[in-house]
């Protein structure tokens, strides 16, 4: 079983696209792990490429603040007003189908599961490093977890064995800015970040997203091209904050 796993779209339907385009193919199931809308000009069309493709999704804290499900004081200014006004676009099916995504699941059958921050709060909170990284590592039931949040493609990885503690000396940190691949070792287990195909920030402007195969056991994290000045100027048309759209050029 091959999966594409890609994450944080925020509405940039440019780099879904191109993700979409580029990994046609080479996969059986495709798994968003959330903040489908939210700083992008085409939430609709987002929403309807997902669910054209059957990705099954998780729902980010752009999602559910756009559904008034968190609330807009824990954004700053521009996220509230993409919010809102992403709020106002969605259409009825859309927002129902927004409604009924959860923020992690579990494949039990491939032994991982996937969550949009992470396992100690789904929606809030940031794995940026090793620190963050060691409660959900310590909390995974599988040998591999998902997530996302960041917009950052990174792996995390200790010691299979380890269930109370790890030592920084224990776990494994591996920047994959410019992608890479992931040999998974059964002794060990796994926490993967396939950064963000809409709205990257760690300074590459390229769209990012993996490639799993379940029973190689190998993950390819890819960072690929894709028309940000038409994403840009889609942000512009649209009246957002041009910040928006001013950062897709510098992938931060």
């Amino acid at each position: 079983m091959r999966f594409l796993l890609l994450s944080d779209i925020h509405g940039n339907r440019f780099g879904l696209e191109a993700v979409l385009a580029d990994a046609r193919n080479q996969y059986d199931a495709l798994i968003c792990l959330g903040d489908i809308v939210g700083y992008g000009a085409h939430p609709n069309e987002c929403c309807d490429l997902l669910q054209a493709h059957s990705a099954q999704c998780l729902s980010g804290n752009h999602d559910a603040a756009t559904l008034g499900l968190i609330d807009l004081e824990w954004f700053n200014d521009i996220a509230a007003t993409a919010a809102l006004w992403t709020r106002e676009q969605l259409t009825p099916e859309n927002t129902a189908w927004l409604q009924s995504l959860s923020g992690q699941e579990a494949w039990p059958e491939y032994s991982f599961e996937a969550v949009h921050g992470s396992l100690r709060d789904p929606w809030k909170e940031y794995i940026t490093d090793p620190l963050f990284a060691e409660p959900t590592l310590l909390l995974m039931e599988y040998p591999l977890c998902f997530f996302g949040h960041t917009h950052v493609a990174a792996c995390y990885s200790c010691p299979g064995e380890l269930t109370e503690h790890i030592s920084i000396l224990d776990l494994e940190e591996t920047m994959l800015k410019h992608g890479g691949l992931i040999e998974l070792d059964a002794e060990r287990k796994y926490l993967v970040n396939p950064g963000s195909c809409g709205q990257p920030r760690d300074r590459n402007p390229q769209a990012r997203y993996a490639l799993y195969d379940a029973e190689q056991k190998q993950i390819e994290v890819r960072a690929i091209d894709y028309d940000i000045q038409a994403a840009r100027r889609a942000i512009y048309d649209a009246k957002l904050p041009t910040m928006l759209g001013d950062r897709l050029e510098k992938g931060r």
